[in-house]
């Protein structure tokens, strides 16, 4: 985190409990985390653990017998960490996510981390892109296609940029392998059904077919590949705290063609498997650098 958005406040505390992860400042966060170089953020527990095991067996790292255990509390979110890798959980949407951006950005500041990147990895519905394709974010755009973040703060509404670190993504985009990957801008939304212009949510929506391929063509003139519920918050914290992130997701869906995922189970498996492959063979390829 860049000296100069660091939280002043937090010098006052005696002890910082960051609640939601079942950690505080008490404990050797130095010794437990202070070597962490990158922070991968996914969606949900099961998620967390299996690329934190496959970032063992990609990486060469050890875990315990039976596979990564996840460090301090588990009701909200499961954390492991595996070398210099972070996998946690963040849960679906922004007031989730941001919950994590800010005690994990903590968590490293107290621990003396350098150098940190924070990466997104999750899957989504892609904009006119094959389902199982990855995009990778170049921006992100919030619901009314604008590239901030609104966050009310006291009564009063502030807007955020939701910028994101260039290289970064060109460096995970040339990471892909065989797999099909691009750069695209990804929007985040507040709500997965009408927020997302769905057509088979529970309410009567106040739009039609025809305004909702309307606006999903107009998404697609103006960038968007992929739609989620996270990267606008993601963006726009990452961008104020100086840290560099990126947001890499698989699409599930092509929206253009339809609404529900209709892909079989051994699909979905492997459009997941996908992001999570990209980012570690970027990982390995920084690991590898750094080594030589």
């Amino acid at each position: 985190m860049k000296p100069e958005a660091r939280n002043p406040n937090l010098d006052q505390l005696d002890t910082d409990f960051l609640y939601h992860l079942g950690l505080d400042t008490s404990m050797d966060l130095e010794g437990m985390f202070g070597d962490v170089k990158y922070v991968c953020m996914g969606g949900s527990p099961v998620r967390a653990e299996d690329f934190a095991n496959k970032a063992a067996a990609d990486l060469g790292f050890e875990v315990p017998e039976g596979g990564a255990k996840p460090i301090g509390k588990t009701e909200r979110c499961s954390l492991f960490k595996v070398g210099p890798v972070i996998s946690v959980s963040h849960g679906m949407g922004m007031p989730s996510m941001l919950i994590f951006l800010h005690e994990l950005a903590k968590l490293l500041d107290y621990a003396g981390a350098q150098d940190v990147k924070f990466i997104r990895i999750g899957t989504s519905g892609g904009v006119g892109v094959e389902p199982g394709t990855v995009v990778v974010a170049e921006e992100g755009l919030n619901g009314k296609l604008g590239p901030a973040f609104e966050q009310v703060e006291l009564g009063e509404t502030y807007s955020y940029p939701t910028g994101l670190d260039r290289q970064l993504a060109e460096e995970i985009l040339e990471a892909r392998g065989e797999i099909r990957a691009q750069l695209g801008k990804t929007m985040g939304t507040d709500d997965f059904y009408e927020g997302q212009g769905r057509l088979d949510g529970a309410l009567k929506p106040r739009y039609t077919e025809a305004d909702k391929m309307a606006f999903l063509r107009r998404a697609h003139e103006a960038g968007v590949r992929n739609i989620e519920m996270e990267s606008t918050a993601f963006a726009a914290f990452c961008l104020r705290a100086g840290i560099p992130a990126a947001v890499v997701c698989t699409t599930l869906l092509d929206r253009l063609q339809g609404d529900q995922v209709t892909s079989t189970p051994a699909e979905l498996a492997q459009f997941s498997d996908n992001a999570q492959r990209v980012v570690l063979q970027y990982i390995r390829g920084q690991l590898e650098k750094a080594a030589a």
